[in-house]
């Protein structure tokens, strides 16, 4: 298989050294520090799994140089997913398959549009992985999962191929009957954490053990439930449950990586949970009261996070995701 990975961060330098250490050709588009400690050392990725170390890898910021790739791997953050899909059109031909993991209900919208593909599929992952420092993907937890279905129930040639050569290389990779589900489902769960978390600045344990701010944790998840209902996605009846049992799963200790961005100050997901809940709400006739407040006041943060940015001359880092 020959893969690219745009965006070498925890999502793509985990899931990609993954595919590369098992013999595939794959081409890591990357930037700054990151990529000059690739093209030096390599990518080493620590995890619980096993730590590997991969000496030689394809690290480029060009695309151009990696040309037409069977498998096109977006892996940037969200806020990054429209510049990152004007420097994609080098990777594709009429035969790449295009699977978006990142956060958010729209991934797949943004592609199809940017790069007038057909052949753009549903997808997402579950994993507590970061770049520890150039060059170094450390995994956190167990965790280690993808989801990926077709958009329109039409079989994708290729979508089977890959996710059962991650599942060969350990991860719970599915093939999802219905991918709209599960990607409502997955933004239930860390739109509600990621946003509570950030604003409160609290790790999992915390929102638990508090009732009051478990509460608004769980008000936020019924407010994407019933948003969802609004667009036709029908979540099942014990979603909400479901999401509070997976958090409560966690270590305590756990943080989102829209949390960690905001503590740090660098830019977050913002427009990607709050801004388009509070959007879609008011377009479809549904209160999102808790989403209203939180995006008002998470706002500030995130104009002075990427005026920070542009001050100091420099863009985000591509796709240092904790999901």
């Amino acid at each position: 298989m020959k893969i690219a990975i745009f965006g070498t961060g925890g999502v793509g330098g985990y899931f990609g050294g993954l595919l590369a250490r098992a013999g595939h050709d794959v081409a890591f588009i990357a930037r700054g520090q990151h990529l000059a400690a690739m093209r030096k050392h390599g990518l080493q990725v620590k995890s619980p799994h096993g730590d590997f170390q991969l000496k030689k890898i394809d690290a480029t910021d060009d695309p151009a140089e990696v040309g037409p790739v069977e498998y096109l791997i977006a892996a940037v953050k969200h806020y990054q997913l429209s510049e990152a899909c004007a420097h994609m059109q080098p990777l594709i031909d009429a035969q790449t398959l295009i699977l978006p993991l990142l956060n958010g209900i729209d991934a797949h919208e943004i592609l199809i549009s940017s790069l007038g593909s057909d052949l753009v599929v549903g997808g997402l992952c579950s994993i507590s992985s970061m770049v520890e420092a150039p060059g170094v993907i450390h995994q956190t937890s167990q965790l280690r999962r993808i989801v990926a279905g077709e958009l329109d129930q039409r079989p994708c040639p290729g979508l089977a191929g890959i996710l059962a050569t991650w599942k060969d290389c350990g991860v719970d990779a599915v093939h999802s009957s219905n991918i709209f589900v599960d990607i409502w489902t997955k933004f239930l769960f860390i739109a509600s954490f990621g946003s509570v978390s950030s604003l409160a600045q609290v790790n999992a344990g915390e929102i638990l053990r508090v009732p009051q701010t478990r509460m608004i944790l769980v008000n936020a998840m019924r407010e994407v439930d019933a948003l969802a209902h609004a667009q036709g996605i029908k979540l099942a009846p014990d979603a909400v449950d479901k999401a509070m049992k997976l958090l409560e799963g966690f270590e305590p200790s756990t943080t989102p990586s829209m949390q960690r961005d905001v503590a740090s100050g660098r830019p977050f997901e913002l427009e990607a949970f709050s801004g388009r809940i509070v959007q879609l709400g008011r377009a479809s006739g549904v209160p999102t009261p808790t989403y209203d407040l939180i995006d008002g006041l998470l706002r500030p943060a995130l104009l002075r996070s990427f005026e920070n940015a542009g001050s100091e001359g420099s863009t985000p880092h591509m796709g240092d995701t904790c999901l």
